[in-house]
């Protein structure tokens, strides 16, 4: 699990995307507006001009006229796709979609494909995949004019009368509301409806209005190879202006939804990743608070031992202390060892030791029946004779020797664990 650090670096991240995400999509809203007023303003008229090439187109049928533009030819041996894309990505699927469309379409011609690119996005994909693309235009202004289009119908119209190919078709993105664009194909060149028996591609081109019915006569001023010479071109041009328009329309329409669509993931992932950062940092904060309780204990139990050694230490130091020099009196043993012929170890006695018991011995001291029956008096006579310090114990000497004249080495050994310095408590 990453750090509350990093999630708290997540969120400012998606937080500062959605900042973004949310101006592009404002920008993109003022911009369909607009876009979609242009496009509907001229579709009207664009596909009335499509309607009336088409009938004039049936009435060339019947050999009166015909123009370059309205011939088809009886042999298609290669053909040139206009593509128009966005410059710009974050659309969604806006660009992928209408590419995708141009190469599959291509494919399905079976015949040499020729590319004009009207948009960066297009030229890179297409470049990228390895396509003929003859030539590229990008950075159309926002409200573009026929004039900004007029090179690219210049191109496709040339190569087209000079029979470098011999159909030209145009992919874009038709615009049918904010929610909804199409990529569609439209047959351009020559200026007749495309018709195909390839039923893949004839799912990607576009239906061409319907020609109105019963006979149209037309009556030309000055003549009619000079009317259709101007008419011609110009309606020609317009129908790739109306398909540049259409997919403006389609591009600003595509990122608003995308840049909403992005707002409302980043907000959502936003409230994610701070449940994340919200776990994570309590996570924390309950590890910090059992090493603390984990440390108290660890020091407490260290205390209390170290207390239990110190009186440990201390009750075992009291119990063999010697009273009277601070000595440590020897272990006691379960046997007498006899001082001297006739006599105890008067040593057995705590605070006795082997001077103590040579002053008593010459005191005339040497068992412990004597010991138990002589006065505290006598006892010390008999120390300062023998020019040594008063013992603290003194004064029990006679109770520990009754216990050992007995031979009641356990009572001796109760009596002496009750001692304090010698003296009982």
């Amino acid at each position: 699990m990453a750090s509350a650090r990093e999630i708290k670096k997540r969120i400012r991240s998606v937080k500062n995307i959605s900042q973004i995400t949310r101006a592009m999509e404002a920008v993109s809203a003022s911009r369909v507006r607009r876009a979609q007023a242009r496009v509907l303003a001229s579709r009207a008229y664009s596909e009335k001009a499509w309607e009336i090439l088409l009938n004039i187109q049936n009435f060339a049928a019947k050999g009166t006229l015909l123009h370059p533009l309205l011939a088809e030819r009886t042999e298609v041996k290669s053909a040139m796709v206009v593509l128009i894309t966005a410059d710009r990505g974050l659309a969604g699927a806006y660009n992928t979609n209408i590419v995708r469309v141009a190469q599959r379409f291509a494919q399905r011609l079976g015949k040499p494909v020729k590319f004009v690119t009207v948009g960066r996005k297009g030229r890179d994909s297409l470049i990228h995949a390895g396509e003929n693309v003859i030539a590229e235009f990008s950075d159309l202004p926002a409200d573009p004019t026929t004039d900004d289009i007029a090179p690219v119908a210049r191109l496709a119209i040339d190569e087209f009368l000079r029979g470098a190919v011999d159909q030209v078709f145009i992919a874009y993105t038709d615009f049918i509301n904010t929610l909804t664009q199409r990529p569609v194909v439209l047959g351009w060149l020559p200026l007749i409806p495309y018709t195909t028996e390839d039923q893949v591609a004839a799912e990607f081109v576009k239906d061409v209005p319907s020609v109105s019915g019963g006979a149209q006569d037309y009556e030309y001023e000055p003549s009619a190879a000079a009317i259709l010479d101007e008419i011609v071109p110009r309606f020609t041009e317009l129908q790739l202006y109306q398909a540049v328009l259409e997919s403006q329309a389609s591009e600003h329409s595509a990122r608003m939804v995308a840049m909403r669509n992005a707002s409302d993931n980043a907000t959502q992932l936003t409230a994610d990743l701070t449940l994340v950062y919200n776990k994570a940092r309590q996570s924390a904060i309950t590890a910090e608070i059992l090493d603390i309780v984990g440390g108290a204990e660890a020091l407490q139990d260290t205390i209390d031992k170290a207390a239990d050694q110190i009186l440990a230490a201390y009750h075992e130091a009291m119990q063999t202390t010697n009273g009277t020099n601070g000595k440590s009196k020897p272990a006691p043993k379960k046997k007498a060892k006899k001082a001297s012929a006739g006599g105890d170890d008067l040593t057995r006695i705590e605070g006795i030791g082997p001077k103590m018991s040579a002053a008593l011995q010459a005191a005339g001291i040497t068992t412990f029946a004597q010991l138990a029956g002589a006065s505290e008096e006598t006892l010390t006579a008999a120390i300062e004779a023998a020019g040594i310090r008063l013992a603290p114990s003194l004064g029990t000497w006679a109770e520990q020797a009754a216990f050992a004249a007995k031979g009641d080495w356990d009572g001796l050994k109760q009596l002496q664990d009750t001692l304090i310095g010698g003296r009982k408590a």
